[in-house]
């Protein structure tokens, strides 16, 4: 099933793709820092309202992946906000997360060492969005003019 990126339907589709994932699995084992939210900005240009994912990772398990607004994602420990085409190129594998997290290219509310620590978590969950099968609204948009 092909979603629209951070659409309920792409959470969902998100989500089961954590809790596969032997690679979360194993990254999260030491994670006890409570929830981390990723925050897309609004892009008018694109169709794209502000909003948050929300992960609940604990110990190994991937307990819930939520749509949230923005203030609700703002109020998780660790959050981690960029623009459409951030996003595209972490879950696209061209930009490593803790990377563009360190350059400022992603914006990041949270204890930055702890982050930092975390590198292969953050890969894990950059790659796990990666293999959602996504329909990118810049894409959409011009394949729909086109």
């Amino acid at each position: 099933m092909t979603a629209s990126f951070a659409s309920a339907a792409w959470a969902e589709d998100f989500a089961a793709r954590l809790q596969e994932s032997a690679r979360v699995r194993t990254e999260s084992m030491s994670w006890v820092f409570g929830p981390l939210a990723l925050v897309i900005d609004a892009d008018a240009e694109h169709g794209v309202e502000a909003s948050g994912i929300r992960l609940d990772v604990h110990e190994g398990a991937v307990r819930s992946v939520d749509v949230v607004s923005v203030a609700e994602a703002g109020r998780a420990p660790f959050a981690l906000g960029g623009t459409l085409a951030r996003w595209k190129t972490v879950f696209g594998g061209s930009l490593a997360l803790v990377d563009a997290v360190l350059d400022s290219r992603v914006r990041a509310t949270g204890d930055l060492p702890t982050l930092a620590r975390h590198r292969e978590l953050l890969a894990a969950i950059a790659a796990a969005g990666g293999e959602v099968a996504t329909v990118w609204q810049d894409e959409a948009e011009a394949a729909t003019t086109a």
